[in-house]
Order: C-alpha cells, then sequence, then structure tokens
C-alpha cells in the first residue's frame, strides 16, 4: 500500500516538470530494491539464530580451517549446522527457544585410576550401543555450547561404537576378533592408552527362519513434531526393504492407549505395512507400560523358534501414564527379559527427550538403543546394519581384564560407568550382560599407569592383604580370573613371571539361543604397544578426548577440542570427516560465551 502512494499522488500533478524527478525516483528505487534484493539473498544463506545453520555451512567450516582462515572459521564455526551431509537443519533454519527444557539424562560419576596392586580385576559389560553420539550430533547441529552440553548425554562408549574400525575378525572357532594397541597417552605424558577392539563376523543373510519383529510405536500427542513420528514414517521405507516373506511383521501403538494396529504381516507385503504405519496419527497421553505389555504379548504369540524375535521401540521416551520412572520400568522389562525375546530401542525428538528412560529399556530389555537425529541416521541403523542390529549372536557379553601390577601400577576404564559388574559376576552366568548381535563391533579404552612411571595411584593401606612390597618380591601375585592365561586355578594365587605381560582380558558369553556359556581370552602385553599408532587408534583417542573435554572430567589433562580434531584423519571416511567437522565447531564455540546456548537458564537436566 504505501508503495503505490507516490504513484497516485505523482498522478495528480502535472507530468511534464515533474519527469526529470520520476526518473530520479524510479532509478533510486530500483537501486534500492536491488540491494534489499541481495541483502535479503544473503540473510537467507546465513543461520536464524546461533543455534542452527545449514549443512553447506558445516563442510565449509573444514574448508575454512584447512585454508587457514581464522575469520571464516570462526564464523562458520559458531553458526556450525549438520554435523552430517545426511542430517539437515531444522525446516526454519533454526531453533525454537529453549528447545531442550525438559530432556532427561542420567549421569553416572566417572571412576578414578584403581590400584592394581589393591584391585587388578576389572570387569564390566559389553555394550554395542550408539544412541549418545547420533544425539550429541543433533544437539552440536541445534547449536549447543560445550559447556551446556549435560554430562550425561555423554556416555563415551557409545561414541567410541558409532565408528568402524579395521578390526581383526574371528579365527577359527572363536566368536570374537580381539585387537590390541597400546602407545602413548595424547594427554597425558606419564601414562599408556589401551585400544581393544571386539568384532564379530557379519551375518551375510537373515535366519532362514524368519524374524518375528514387533515395532512399537509411541503416537502420543509429543510425538507429532517432525523430527519424531513423521521422521519415523519416513524410516519405515528404509526398514521394509530388508524384510522378507519369512519376516513376521506386527504393529502396535500406544498413546492414551494401545491398539494392535498389525498382527503377523508378512515382511514380503511391503505396502501393507508402509500403508499402516503412514496412516498413524499422533495424539493423546503416553501409556507405555500398556504398550510394552501388549508388544510383549504380541511377540510371544507370534514366536518363532530358532529365528529373530524382538520388538523394536520407538519414541521420545515421555511417559507419563503408567509406569513412568526408570525403576519401574527396569523392574518389568527385567521380569519380561529371558523368554528369548528382545527389546530394541530407537530414539526420537528433541524438547522432552528422555534418555535414560530410553537406556534403561535397552539395557535391560537384551536389545541395542539408537538415537534418531535425520533421515541418514534412519538409513544407517534400519538399513546398512539392519542385520547386526537385529540379528542376536552372543548373550550377557562380559569383559574381564586381569592387569599385571609387575609391569602396571594403576589403569582407569574410560566410559563404561553404569556397564560396571562386580568381579564375581564374571562367572556367574545368571548376572544380566550386555547383547551383541550378528556384525557388530565394540571398542575398548583403558588409561593405563606403567609401574615405572612417576604418575602416582592411590593404594590403600590393607590390613590383611599384601603390601605394594609384597606384590614388588612376588613379580605379580594376583588372583587369577578362572580359565584365563596365568591362572593359578580357580580364584587362586597365580605367579606370572613373564615381564612381557601387562594384562589378560577375557570374553565370556552365551551364543544367542544357547544355555552353555564360553570363554575367550587375550594377553595384552609389550607386543602390543607402538610408537606409531594407527589412525584407528588415534580415532578412538579423539573421541576419549571429546567426551573428557565435554564432561569436564578431572582426567582430561592436555585434552581439548583442538588437540582431538588433529588426531581424526578426516580423509579416511565420511563418518571421521563429520566428527572432525563436530569437532572443529565445538573448538570454536568454546571460546565464545555459553549464553546464547538453548541450554542455558535451566535447558539442562542433569539427574
Amino acid at each position: 500500500m504505501k508503495a503505490s502512494m507516490p504513484a497516485r499522488a505523482n498522478g495528480r500533478r502535472s507530468p511534464a516538470p515533474r519527469r526529470p524527478h520520476a526518473r530520479l525516483l524510479v532509478a533510486g528505487a530500483v537501486a534500492l530494491a536491488a540491494v534489499l534484493a541481495a541483502g535479503a539473498w544473503y540473510c537467507s544463506t546465513l543461520p536464524a539464530s546461533p543455534q542452527a545453520a545449514s549443512c553447506e555451512e558445516f563442510h565449509a567450516l573444514g574448508a575454512a580451517r584447512d585454508e587457514s582462515a581464522p575469520e571464516a572459521s570462526s564464523a562458520a564455526g559458531l553458526n556450525a549446522g549438520s554435523a552430517s551431509a545426511g542430517c539437515p537443519p531444522a525446516p526454519d533454519g533454526g531453533a525454537p527457544p529453549d528447545p531442550y527444557v525438559g530432556e532427561g539424562y542420567a549421569n553416572t560419576e566417572e571412576p578414578g585410576f584403581v590400584s592394581t596392586a589393591a584391585r587388578p580385576l576389572s570387569t564390566f559389560s559389553a555394550d554395542v550401543d550408539t544412541a549418545s553420539y547420533a544425539n550429541l550430533r543433533r544437539m552440536v547441529r541445534d547449536g549447543a555450547w560445550p559447556a551446556d552440553i549435560p554430562a550425561g548425554a555423554v556416555r563415551t562408549e557409545e561414541l567410541l561404537n558409532y565408528f568402524d574400525y579395521r578390526y581383526a575378525p574371528p579365527e577359527g572357532d572363536d566368536l570374537f576378533g580381539i585387537s590390541a594397541e597400546m602407545a602413548d597417552c595424547p594427554w597425558n605424558p606419564d601414562t599408556k592408552l589401551l585400544v581393544m577392539g571386539f568384532a564379530t563376523t557379519p551375518a551375510e543373510t537373515a535366519p532362514e527362519t524368519g524374524s518375528n519383529l514387533v515395532f512399537l510405536i509411541d503416537v502420543s500427542g509429543s510425538m507429532a513434531d517432525a523430527d519424531k513420528l513423521p521422521l519415523l514414517q519416513e524410516a519405515f521405507a528404509t526398514l521394509v526393504q530388508g524384510l522378507g516373506e519369512n519376516d513376521r511383521v506386527s504393529l502396535v501403538t500406544y498413546s492414551g492407549e494401545e491398539r494392535v494396529v498389525l498382527e503377523g504381516a508378512s515382511g514380503a507385503d511391503r505396502q501393507r505395512i508402509l500403508r499402516a504405519v503412514g496412516n498413524l496419527r499422533a495424539e493423546g497421553s503416553t501409556n507405555g507400560e500398556a504398550g510394552l505389555r501388549t508388544a510383549y504379548d504380541v511377540a510371544e504369540r507370534n514366536f518363532v523358534e530358532g529365528g529373530v524375535n524382538r520388538i523394536v521401540m520407538a519414541s521420545d521416551g515421555d511417559l507419563n501414564v503408567g509406569m513412568a520412572s526408570e525403576d519401574e520400568l527396569h523392574d518389568f522389562v527385567d521380569g519380561r527379559r529371558g523368554h528369548g525375546v528382545y527389546l530394541s530401542v530407537l530414539g526420537f525428538g528433541t524438547g522432552n527427550y528422555q534418555d535414560a528412560k530410553m537406556e534403561v529399556l535397552a539395557d535391560h530389555g537384551d536389545g541395542s538403543y539408537h538415537y534418531i537425529d535425520c533421515a541418514e541416521e534412519a538409513r544407517r541403523v534400519l538399513g546398512r546394519n539392519l542385520l547386526a542390529n537385529f540379528t542376536p549372536l552372543a548373550d550377557d557379553v562380559k569383559l574381564q581384564l586381569e592387569f599385571n601390577p609387575a609391569q602396571v601400577k594403576g589403569y582407569r576404564l574410560i566410559g563404561y560407568e553404569n556397564r560396571a559388574l562386580a568381579d564375581e559376576d564374571f562367572l556367574d552366568d545368571a548376572a544380566d550382560a550386555g547383547e551383541v548381535g550378528a556384525g557388530h563391533a565394540f571398542t575398548v579404552a583403558y588409561e593405563v599407569v606403567p609401574a615405572d612411571s612417576p604418575f602416582e595411584v592411590a593404594v590403600p593401606q590393607l590390613k590383611y592383604g599384601r603390601s605394594d612390597g609384597d606384590v614388588a618380591r612376588a613379580g605379580d601375585a594376583v588372583t587369577g580370573a578362572a580359565g584365563a592365561p596365568g591362572d593359578g586355578g580357580e580364584g587362586g594365587l597365580a605367579i606370572c613371571t613373564d615381564g612381557s605381560e601387562w594384562l589378560t582380558c577375557s570374553v565370556r558369553y552365551r551364543p544367542a539361543g544357547g544355555d552353555a556359556a564360553q570363554n575367550q581370552a587375550r594377553v595384552v602385553g609389550r607386543a602390543d604397544h607402538t610408537a606409531e599408532p594407527s589412525t584407528d587408534w588415534r580415532l578412538a583417542a579423539a573421541v576419549a578426548e571429546c567426551a573428557m573435554v565435554l564432561r569436564q572430567s578431572p582426567h582430561a589433562g592436555t585434552a581439548t577440542f583442538q588437540s582431538a580434531r588433529e588426531l581424526v584423519d578426516a580423509a579416511d571416511s565420511e563418518e571421521r570427516a563429520e566428527f572432525a567437522r563436530l569437532l572443529d565447531a565445538l573448538a570454536l564455540r568454546s571460546r565464545e560465551p555459553a549464553a546464547a546456548s538453548p541450554y542455558a537458564d535451566g535447558g539442562r537436566i542433569n539427574r
């Protein structure tokens, strides 16, 4: 309206005397329009806020860094967007105010160094989850500042296990190939970093007996956002491509009430499955208890002997009717576990995401836990890694490392805080531990203090136990794990005289569907130490550094995002290049004030 008013005013004047001025006005208007258009175009290339940006800017971050352009790098880093070429930013290019208020994380305290003389055994459960990395990537994409990322959202083992490594495959009748590499620790000159990889053989095809898959989908009102139910519906297009006529698919939904939408549909009937999923709508409250009960009932009715029987729960974890606490969920899943039905979890969404509840369900349901932050991650979890994530290979996989006090003064396990087991649980086959699928691999990292290191490790004074002098005189007298090399008998005192041995790693597991437990062992020693570590070792070291800085670990030493970035070979793969860009963004943001973060002022829930 205002733009047309001068034209009408000019129309009431004599055109002859005003023509030169009219030309000037027209020319000025054209020039102004051009400037405004250019400005609008430029602004459209920028993020709507410091909390988000485009994928192109994230990729430009690496280029700016490589070209040593600090100004360009800083701008790109401050507004760095997606950490993955396949994971675009939010449709509006930005995040709403305080988008993470209400998210729930369980922060487990990080243990410190342990004296080998006092406790030579380190025992814990295996873990193949990857949710923490994808969730962290989502936070970085949304513009989170490092100081405000909840410590409980950073589980080091899940960051480590997200990446593919070149680990040695199993040999002979072994279920696991066990790799070990030790080198000088990047963040502490007085310690060593041990990285161990445990790889299985990928399943070439699905079991001939087929699978019984029950998808338990949250369709409550909180799932209406584009990154929740709509993303899940898109992900199913990838999933159904991996199903066949021997597979049976059921679909259970829950909100205020549970409903069986499909039961026992043939995996070959892809259109029927996609149509049922596509018709889902989000509304109502979240009665996860009723949904879980129904899903287990459906899975047991359609049980396939010798096949894969799995519930796959897709939710934001915001359960508000029925069972709601982690303890209640733990007890319920424990009661239904052990009958051959596994429970895996796919997490979706932001703002009200309940990570702690989702992890409890997967851990105690003998399944894996993944977070889906974009369509590319859905293709990774439900497409490329479908068989590994859905086909069980080994149950109750436990690890126990026995350190040699003559060579190792102390040690600390990096990550796996909520997977710790009592030492006696290693031989107790009733003790629950992690499930590993066909084709899965997992990574374990220890910071090791050599016996001659100046680094001090506190040793408790024992009234009835052995003293440091006793250990030194004996060479390395330790309580051995049964079945491990160097063991002097079950629970007996073993004397190892081989100074080249630093530790023995034992793995105990039950093959899926079997009852008898089996063991594997690998001695790690001087031969596994190298002055020129591999790119796999360097990547694991970088991941550990990143996690320690984010968690504000007291053991971080000289670790920074920048030093972690220097360890990563971005040319190795797109996943590693993505991680390098993520580190670049975190490094740049760590030098900026955190006031603009969406996690500030109560946006972080750390329980």
